[in-house]
């Protein structure tokens, strides 16, 4: 049985799935940290709600028909680890990467995002 971190990371992936990034950042703290890895094309830092939302418009612009694959969710205190991989196209070409997502929550809510990356070989050449 989940407890109330795991279901609330899985909760914003589900949001996120179905494109409703609202209940996404609904979900975050309003001092929430965003760290995505400069490789990414989405890549940098947010703090604050309204960053995470440009964030998310930054990813829209960046990715056609883009996903991601949830393999796991992992908790420990107030940690939530997911495992998965995302994908979708870059200037028409189909690529992706592996990912571990660190959630740490605080009060409820998730309050830091660090990303952890495996990119594919053609996200790298880019």
């Amino acid at each position: 049985m989940e407890n109330g971190n795991t279901a609330l990371a899985r909760n914003a992936y589900e949001a996120f799935d179905r494109g409703d990034v609202a209940t996404v950042i609904a979900a975050m703290a309003n001092d929430i940290e965003l760290n995505v890895p400069e490789v990414l094309p989405q890549g940098g830092k947010a703090k604050g709600h309204q960053e995470v939302g440009q964030f998310f418009e930054r990813l829209a612009s960046k990715w056609q028909d883009f996903g991601i694959d949830i393999e796991a969710l992992v908790e420990s205190g107030d940690r939530v680890l997911a495992i998965g991989r995302a994908h979708g196209k870059l200037d028409g070409v189909d690529t992706g990467y592996g990912f571990v997502h660190s959630w740490q929550v605080r009060d409820g809510a998730l309050a830091r995002f660090d990303e952890y990356v495996d990119p594919a070989p053609e996200l790298l050449a880019r």
